[in-house]
């Protein structure tokens, strides 16, 4: 707490210091005018906004693209992964804590999607109580989401679709015509009192790059809307990030980065869960995600001549000393190179082929298990446009896949994959889309907390997905508006040593307004699920999904240029769920949450912005409908937390 009030006061009183010395330099100037005052950067919005860090943006393929830029994730501050999402109601991050948040696309579970972080495949599944991909939101400079239908280069097993998260380069962090940087920031939040830190240095000397950052989140547990403190909630969280690069005149980049965010605290017994027959336990989980990647290649897409090759390392490493010394350890290596050809402007093709080596390791002091997986693949996307009005975008893929179980079992198997997708402009900004995929996703690697089990695997067969969509869009002087229909089916997926069918269906709204300096939108969401050999429910759920039923997400946010400051405002709500009804328990009740911030960056202290958000506003006692076990009597689910406050002061060189 000392280092966090330390830390706050030097952040202050530098930027003061540095700001009255520009103000003694502006007073000998002439005076400006309020009509000439600078202008804050205009808030743009719309629902499949062009990530300038995505080379394909506009194609066939990301007509129904989920984009979250840099712009917004700095003007929203996100600190978890919910937050991240939180503005689109057709994705869901169950959990109330960051070791236990998963992300759920159209109710997939994403580690039924191809999830990369810097173009390096994750999705190591280590156990279900916890959370497949802990990101630091801190890092991130976009995120792409490609729901449902994804194209063949978004990687193997894309059986759900994809997410691309990108981290931060120095060209994103560095202020305008400088070569070095830093940034210090500091916040408070009420519920918790929890304290984060976190700093950056970075420069760039000619075509040289580099980069340092590092987090720390430490506080108590969190009270829920009734005013109940959540055992083993408290904020415990580090993470670091390291890059240094070489990009060339003509564009081309190398680059070496690595990462790693570690959370070693008492969670609640099964992470997930707040408690189970009003046992409240604890006990220690200490989890380390690293990610390593080299990269060479660049983003324009100019001309025959556009390669990218990636090498790359991902591990999860979960630790639970109670009861039994346990610890899981999924890794992967992977390789990916390919082109980009470009015939001319709108028609390309990708071609590459990539390699994943995937192991799942499992270790107490007295059994050792291992599973592993390798796969080959080779590619090829077409994007093409052959008429001004219409996007033509298909693909495929041939993998080839090889797994090893824990008693030495080998299956072979191999399977081809395609997808097509068009974009028909209509007229006066209208447009339809349409997508189709059936895909191969081999067989994939069980958790590592559930090797213990007595498996047979002779009846294991490869899973494979269909994925159809089609949707409306419409953007026309600051307004939009888009809708999509969807269905997602899986065959033969992987439960424990057997299969299972099951299949998501439903649709999407979306709508909104940007006036430049500001903008409103909502967005709605209704997803159902069902399983071929089961009734629908948390526990035959796990790893296939969530029943998150009917969603609405809204947000409004307008920045006063006179004054330098922005609010905003954000409601999250759930409709009544009765997708347990069937299998004899009673509907969720509703919940509704808002939420709303200002932040002020003062022209005269450019280098400085202050931030104040109010959390849960009216105190609602709710767990996000993606988190696990609401409908059992005997679970007490893993509650988000009630009204909270939360204070920032930032501070960039």
């Amino acid at each position: 707490m000392r280092l966090s009030i330390l830390l706050a006061s030097t952040v202050l009183s530098s930027t003061l210091i540095a700001d009255m010395a520009a103000a003694q330099d502006s007073s000998s100037s002439s005076s400006v005018s309020a009509a000439d005052d600078i202008t804050l950067e205009t808030i743009v919005v719309t629902p499949s906004e062009a990530d300038r860090y995505d080379k394909h943006h506009g194609a066939a393929d990301r007509a129904q693209s989920i984009y979250i830029p840099l712009e917004e994730l700095q003007r929203t501050d996100p600190q978890s992964l919910r937050e991240v999402f939180a503005g689109d109601a057709s994705i869901s991050v169950g959990g109330g804590i960051p070791v236990s948040q998963k992300v759920f696309v159209n109710g997939i579970d994403e580690a039924n999607l191809a999830v990369s972080i810097d173009g390096v495949p994750q999705g190591n599944r280590i156990f279900h109580h916890t959370s497949t991909n802990y990101i630091d939101p801190s890092l991130l400079k976009s995120v792409r989401v490609d729901p449902g239908v994804a194209p063949a280069d978004a990687g193997f097993a894309a059986l759900g679709g994809s997410i691309v998260y990108e981290t931060v380069d120095v060209q994103d962090l560095l202020l305008p015509d400088r070569n070095v940087g830093a940034f210090a920031s500091v916040s408070y939040d009420s519920n918790g009192s929890t304290f984060s830190e976190s700093g950056a240095a970075y420069a760039r000397h000619g075509m040289f790059e580099i980069l340092g950052y590092a987090k720390f989140a430490d506080g108590d547990d969190y009270e829920n809307g009734d005013g109940f403190t959540i055992p083993g909630t408290a904020a415990g969280f580090h993470s670091l990030l390291g890059k240094a690069a070489v990009e060339v005149d003509n564009g081309y980049r190398f680059e070496v980065s690595g990462q790693q965010v570690s959370d070693d605290s008492l969670r609640p017994y099964r992470a997930n869960i707040g408690g189970l027959n009003g046992d409240y336990s604890l006990r220690p989980y200490d989890l380390k995600r690293t990610n390593f990647s080299v990269s060479f290649g660049r983003d324009e897409v100019e001309g025959l001549w556009n390669p990218q090759f990636v090498v790359g390392y991902s591990e999860n490493d979960y630790t639970v000393p109670e009861p039994y010394g346990s610890e899981g350890l999924g890794s992967a290596w992977t390789a990916k190179i390919e082109n980009v050809f470009e015939f001319n402007e709108g028609n390309t093709l990708t071609t590459g082929v990539d390699l994943l080596s995937q192991i799942g390791d499992y270790y107490d002091p007295a059994e050792t298990y291992r599973e592993q997986v390798t796969n080959v693949g080779a590619y090829v996307q077409a994007r093409l446009r052959p008429i001004d009005r219409i996007n033509l975008s298909f693909g495929g893929r041939a993998d080839n896949n090889r797994f090893e179980g824990k008693d030495g079992t080998t299956l072979d198997n191999s399977g081809l994959s395609g997808n097509v997708f068009a974009e028909v402009d209509v007229y006066g900004g209208f447009s339809v889309n349409a997508g189709y995929s059936n895909v191969f996703g081999g067989i994939d690697l069980e958790e590592t907390f559930e090797y213990w089990r007595p498996w047979d695997y002779g009846n294991l067969k490869p899973v494979r997905s269909d994925n159809l969509t089609a949707g409306v869009k419409y953007e026309h002087a600051g307004w939009f508006a888009e809708g999509n229909v969807f269905n997602t089916r899986f065959w033969n997926y992987r439960d424990g040593d057997g299969n299972t069918d099951f299949s998501s269906w439903g649709f999407n709204l979306g709508a909104g307004y940007n006036w430049g300096n500001g903008f409103a939108k909502i967005s709605y969401a209704d997803t159902r699920l069902a399983l071929a050999d089961s009734v629908v429910e948390s526990y035959y759920l796990i790893n296939v999904g969530a029943g998150v039923g009917q969603i609405i997400s809204g947000e409004i946010a307008h920045t006063f240029t006179r004054y330098d400051v922005t609010l905003g405002a954000s409601v999250d709500a759930a409709l009544e769920y009765d997708g347990f009804v069937s299998a004899g328990y009673e509907p969720l009740d509703p919940y509704t949450v808002f939420n709303a911030y200002a932040e002020y960056k003062p022209k005269q202290f450019e280098y400085l912005s202050l931030r104040v958000e109010a959390n849960n506003i009216f105190d609602e006692n709710y767990a996000d409908r993606a988190t696990y076990g609401q409908e059992y009597d005997s679970i007490t689910p893993l509650y988000e937390p009630g009204r909270s406050f939360r204070l920032t002061a930032k501070l960039r060189y």
